[in-house]
């Protein structure tokens, strides 16, 4: 089995990044939930050989981290985790479907059952660094899953794409090879060696340069998904007890040694995070999947942003665009 048009897959995998940009911009309903409309473009692609399918769920965890600025943290392992295993098995239910006289599977449920394994497995990995805290909020996840899977389904069915990928890739995107390798292991090794500092004063200082070197890579600072990121680190880390107990309220008690231990990873995070923003700047090139993918999302990105109408009818209007090159 061999994989299918690279320029197809490529192509599914710049959707994925155009329904989450195109997510952006629409109102959050919590700080820390997102509805994933990445997945839409999982949702339109099982018609795919299992061998491109599964490289599509790799590619959707590699690009969408590359761009997120998350590629050399532990999140790009949770979202490569989540990306596979939830778009693999809706991968098998769509094709058990196909199997069987009378469906099993809406592609309502197929999409509500992909977000819960995603839940899932973000909070499985989670808890792996984070401790077993994470699990307080597997309850909500599951709830919040039942709705972003109705909202992928729900797009996946009013939103077409093309049967072949359209010829929307300049050609000097492509030709132009950049040494990208050197720079993504620096920033690999030193995300790794943060994670064998302890002393807060040093992680602190790491943090300051991370964030300027940020800067120097023309990356912006967004305060808010560090202070997002700080509360949920820190609140998962409270729930294990460790040490003196500095405030009780209730049954439940602040420890000195969890605070300590939620502060330290948030620190970690956040540098790992900063460092990644770095990477986030990379832009490989040549035709290989990941710089077509990143090709492909900038011509659709420019498409949807200069498109007129509603959200949904600039979606349309992107998804319908054939040809830029001519």
């Amino acid at each position: 089995m061999q994989f299918q048009n690279k320029n197809k897959i490529a192509y599914l995998g710049a959707l994925t990044l155009l329904f989450s940009y195109a997510e952006i911009l629409l109102p959050r309903f919590t700080p820390f939930f997102r509805i994933g409309l990445g997945n839409i473009a999982i949702l339109l692609a099982f018609d795919l050989n299992p061998l491109s399918f599964m490289l599509l769920t790799l590619i959707k965890a590699f690009a969408s981290s590359l761009m997120a600025g998350t590629l050399f943290s532990p999140f790009f392992l949770i979202s490569l985790g989540q990306s596979f295993f939830s778009g693999m098995m809706m991968y098998l239910l769509a094709r058990l479907n196909r199997k069987c006289k009378n469906k099993l599977f809406s592609l309502y449920g197929i999409s509500i059952l992909g977000s819960a394994v995603s839940a899932l497995i973000q909070i499985f990995l989670s808890t792996l660094y984070l401790g077993k805290g994470t699990y307080s909020l597997l309850g909500p996840m599951l709830l919040f899953s039942l709705f972003s899977g109705i909202i992928t389904a729900f797009f996946s069915l009013i939103l077409h794409i093309p049967e072949q990928a359209p010829n929307l890739i300049r050609k000097e995107s492509v030709e132009k090879k950049q040494p990208v390798l050197l720079l993504a292991l620096l920033i690999l090794s030193a995300s790794a060696a943060i994670f064998m500092i302890k002393n807060l004063i040093i992680l602190s200082q790491a943090l300051i340069l991370a964030l300027i070197l940020q800067l120097i890579s023309g990356r912006k600072i967004y305060i808010f998904p560090h202070i997002s990121l700080w509360i949920f680190v820190v609140i998962s880390s409270l729930f294990i007890p460790n040490g003196e107990v500095l405030i009780k309220i209730g049954t439940f008690s602040i420890t000195k040694g969890s605070l300590l231990i939620g502060i330290t990873k948030a620190l970690k995070l956040s540098i790992v995070s900063a460092l990644s923003q770095c990477a986030a700047s990379l832009k490989p090139r040549g035709d290989r999947p990941l710089a077509l993918v990143l090709a492909y999302f900038t011509a659709l990105s420019n498409l949807f942003r200069s498109s007129q109408g509603n959200f949904i009818q600039k979606l349309k209007t992107t998804l319908q665009a054939q040809n830029l090159t001519e």
